[in-house]
């Protein structure tokens, strides 16, 4: 009798289980819903601190970084003057040759003045430095190309023009530096107002001198 009633009830009890079992998973069989992505925004004060903070620092770079050209770190370029231009009202003491010519001349000349053997012609005791200031001036504007001989040694090269670069105080104090101040060179110095006749007297040319031009001046 126990066991035909448990016959009986075993697959009730198993259809019991089945239901509860489904009923149990039912929401985890449910599709879930589609993730979406959205922005996050942020306080409408922090906007305004970033695009005022941009505006301040543009002002403050506009006014206080300076001009981007070699004269203005030299020192002597003043308000309203343009690189390349004479600055007639500005004292030669402000504009040092030594450092000119550590930036654009040491570089092939060597920071002593005695150049490179086969390359580069050296400056102390050079005839084109000593001589006439008025040839070393020539050079330093408009440069100097082809053969020429220097402490009886050939060179045969290009030398860059420096015109549109330096103004007249800037190439009178590295013409002075050369003529009078490297190694053992002690010519007289240059000054400005020649290089500002050489400079409109020679406003027309366009190409580099050459030893013979060089002789005839």
């Amino acid at each position: 009798m126990i066991d035909e009633n448990r016959r009986h009830d075993h697959p009730i009890q198993s259809e019991k289980n089945e239901v509860s079992t489904l009923a149990l998973h039912d929401d985890a069989m449910h599709e879930t819903a589609e993730p979406f992505e959205d922005t996050i925004k942020g306080p409408v004060w922090f906007y305004l601190f970033v695009v005022l903070s941009m505006v301040v620092g543009a002002f403050y770079l506009g006014r206080h970084m300076g001009r981007l050209d070699t004269a203005a770190h030299i020192g002597f370029l003043h308000e309203g003057g343009k690189p390349g231009q004479a600055q007639e009202s500005a004292p030669a003491a402000t504009v040092s040759g030594a450092s000119i010519f550590g930036s654009r001349c040491a570089t092939c000349h060597q920071a002593n003045g005695q150049g490179v053997p086969g390359a580069f012609p050296p400056l102390v005791g050079a005839k084109y430095v000593l001589e006439s200031p008025e040839v070393l001036v020539n050079i330093i504007l408009h440069g100097l190309q082809g053969e020429i001989e220097v402490a009886g040694q050939t060179y045969n090269g290009i030398m860059p023009p420096w015109a549109s670069q330096l103004g007249d105080e800037e190439v009178a104090a590295v013409a002075s530096y050369i003529r009078s101040e490297l190694g053992d060179n002690k010519a007289d110095k240059v000054d400005a107002a020649l290089v500002k006749k050489v400079r409109e007297q020679t406003k027309d040319r366009q190409t580099p001198w050459t030893a013979d031009e060089l002789e005839a001046l």
